[in-house]
């Protein structure tokens, strides 16, 4: 009896390359290419990924995997964007309702010497 789907030679892990390999970091100029091709649109159609692929010298599935890690990244940065607008919106309420609280509570006081 053999061990099953542990590290077979023909296993790939997720990064597209052959299982137990050491993982190898992007250089600059790919990263680069690959922000542009972000920028363009952060969705990739297969065509597009392979004319990747090829140019960087990269797996197709390497481009997917960064172009998914990207949106991820992408979106919490928007995330991050939109509750730090919300919540000086929030503060900038709330300094307005403190005000009025505080003038509303001198009025009544005025009011009461009448």
């Amino acid at each position: 009896m053999g061990e099953e789907g542990n590290g077979g030679e023909d296993e790939l892990s997720d990064d597209g390359s052959q299982a137990g390999e050491k993982k190898r970091r992007l250089n600059m100029e790919q990263v680069k290419t690959l922000e542009k091709n972000f920028e363009l649109g952060n969705k990739l159609e297969p065509e597009r990924k392979m004319q990747l692929a090829r140019a960087l010298g990269l797996q197709p599935r390497q481009i997917a995997i960064w172009f998914q890690n990207r949106r991820a990244r992408w979106k919490t940065k928007q995330l991050e964007k939109d509750y730090d607008l919300l919540k000086r919106q929030f503060e900038a309420i709330k300094a307005d309702n403190d005000a009025l609280q505080a003038q509303n509570q001198k009025l009544q006081g005025e009011e009461s010497f009448m």
